[in-house]
């Protein structure tokens, strides 16, 4: 027993929740660059239609799924963790803005995200956004 509280003592709990926090943002990420991927022209198409993005959907169609491939590599490679920390909260801010104006000003557009996420609202997507900006501030603070 003294062996387990002693092992239990020598843990680096802010290290092993960071950690936990790039786990959870990675699977994020991995589901929705591999969502967008595979329902690409879906994707593009929905891009296509919205008043803002309209003219820049083809290659946000491709830069925002290879983005957040290349943020899933960051979090998973230690020595990159706290750069995909980072660029994670900065994406997840675009992002949120980004739903914040549709909110505002395209609310009957469908979402573009694909698998799961597509079928929350647009207030849902925001709170999801502003939960997994939360975890990405607090990995970054606690990494």
């Amino acid at each position: 027993m003294n062996a387990i509280t002693n092992y239990i003592k020598r843990i680096n709990w802010r290290l092993l929740a960071a950690d936990f926090i790039s786990g959870v943002l990675l699977l994020v990420f991995l589901y929705t660059a591999w969502s967008k991927l595979r329902e690409s022209e879906q994707f593009t198409y929905t891009l296509s239609q919205s008043q803002l993005l309209s003219p820049f959907a083809n290659v946000i169609a491709w830069l925002l799924p290879l983005s957040e491939l290349v943020l899933v590599i960051l979090l998973f490679i230690p020595a990159g963790r706290r750069i995909g920390l980072l660029a994670s909260s900065l994406l997840l801010v675009a992002l949120t803005l980004y739903l914040t104006y549709m909110v505002l000003y395209d609310p009957d557009l469908p979402c573009s995200c694909g698998g799961v996420l597509a079928e929350l609202t647009w207030k849902q997507h925001i709170f999801f956004n502003l939960f997994l900006l939360l975890l990405s501030i607090v990995g970054l603070r606690i990494y």
